[in-house]
């Protein structure tokens, strides 16, 4: 594929998930605290009863490629807006509906603050082709897995990527007693800038449904903050201070095969 105005460079697109497992936390917060990272974006924060939101996904991805498969933890701090320019068209909605995917217009979407991953091609990938505010740096995690049905909460801390003994903030989500219903939100609209400040937009289309629940008092999901000197720390205290979540989404994507217990041939 060669490059044209729609793609910033020669690639192979779309991109295709071979799995993904990931937890959406979104926070209701005041208007002013988002504000000062929308100013000169041409993006507009969506209002959910007055109040607006932030999203952070983290989210743990393999892809194959021709030689060899990748691996990918992901973590992404977002501000849910909309385009400016098409304010006439979209739709104001409750959280509620929101989250059961009733926002079908499809421009109310994340707008990235930051996007952090362990994968240097993802770093790259995301910077090249999608404008992503990316870097590279590592995890700690346990989170809900089918091998591990034991698991029952999403422990999640990103580390500062130049001192791993500091982190940036570690989120723990206790989602065993949620009462989930099922959403389609895909595809989920991205937003960026480019290098010259230009709103980019972009799509990620995840098959499958969707697990999505209201919370109540934070409904046992909190997030704590490290020391590190990154800049994403700092951001994220000043986007999310005094929020608390108000819903929590998952992504599993179906596993292709399983091998079952064997037994002894007599």
């Amino acid at each position: 594929m060669t490059s044209s105005p729609i793609f910033p460079q020669a690639s192979t697109q779309p991109f295709y998930y071979a799995s993904v497992s990931s937890i959406w936390v979104y926070y209701l917060v005041a208007p002013k605290n988002v504000a000062p990272f929308l100013k000169n974006t041409g993006v507009e924060p969506a209002l959910f009863d007055g109040q607006a939101m932030a999203l952070l996904n983290f989210q743990r991805y393999t892809s194959h490629l021709a030689p060899v498969l990748s691996t990918v933890n992901e973590v992404q701090l977002n501000i849910v807006g909309y385009p400016a320019v098409r304010a006439a068209q979209t739709p104001a909605i409750s959280l509620t509906d929101f989250l059961a995917g009733g926002e079908q217009t499809k421009l109310i979407g994340a707008f990235r603050l930051w996007v952090a991953a362990d994968n240097p091609n993802a770093v790259k990938g995301g910077k090249d082709l999608f404008y992503e505010p990316t870097f590279q740096t590592t995890f700690q995690y346990v989170v809900p897995d089918l091998n591990d049905p034991s698991q029952t909460s999403w422990d999640v801390t990103c580390n500062d990527p130049t001192d791993p003994k500091q982190f940036i903030f570690r989120l723990k989500a206790d989602i065993a007693d949620l009462a989930f219903t099922t959403s389609v939100m895909s595809p989920v609209t991205q937003y960026t800038l480019d290098p010259k400040r230009r709103l980019f937009s972009y799509g990620w289309n995840l098959n499958g449904p969707f697990q999505s629940s209201l919370l109540e008092d934070g409904g046992g999901t909190n997030i704590s903050f490290g020391t590190s000197s990154h800049p994403m720390r700092a951001d994220m205290q000043k986007v999310l201070a005094g929020a608390v979540p108000a819903g929590v989404q998952i992504f599993n994507s179906p596993p292709v095969a399983a091998s079952t217990r064997g037994f002894l041939v007599k």
